[in-house]
């Protein structure tokens, strides 16, 4: 299986979710020391549910159309299950073979969604190493 897949070239093409979104409760930006890749997430949350997500960023088409298959796939799901997003869905979202070097890329949108989630509830924000672990899980 190639790379760029032809569906990530389409979210890469046609991002889903890049706007801003009015009445944001949670906003939170990330980026990839490797590469440059940066993410800015915001979420709205209303009775425990993700009712809008948008974002703003610019890098590769794995990380960019990674933010977008996953707020596609979140809106309108429930915080709590949101939070159980892991390593391996996002691996099961994007649907293709990663390499140790694009890890970081592909993971850039979930560290983003569970820092937004976690400083939301004035939680420690997860660093790098500790998603990576998750991978190996």
């Amino acid at each position: 299986m190639d790379l760029y897949a032809e569906h990530i070239l389409e979210h890469h093409r046609h991002p889903r979710h890049k706007s801003p979104i009015a009445n944001r409760t949670i906003e939170h930006a990330e980026n990839n020391p490797a590469c440059g890749d940066t993410l800015a997430l915001e979420l709205k949350i209303k009775k425990g549910k993700i009712e809008a997500a948008g974002w703003n960023g610019s890098g590769c088409a794995l990380s960019q159309a990674g933010i977008s298959m996953l707020l596609e796939k979140i809106t309108g799901m429930s915080v709590s299950d949101v939070e159980k997003f892991s390593p391996k869905d996002m691996r099961s979202l994007l649907g293709v073979p990663l390499t140790t070097r694009r890890l970081q890329c592909a993971f850039l949108p979930l560290l983003a969604l569970h820092n937004a989630l976690r400083k939301s509830k004035g939680g420690q924000t997860e660093t790098w190493p500790e998603l990576l672990d998750q991978d190996q899980e």
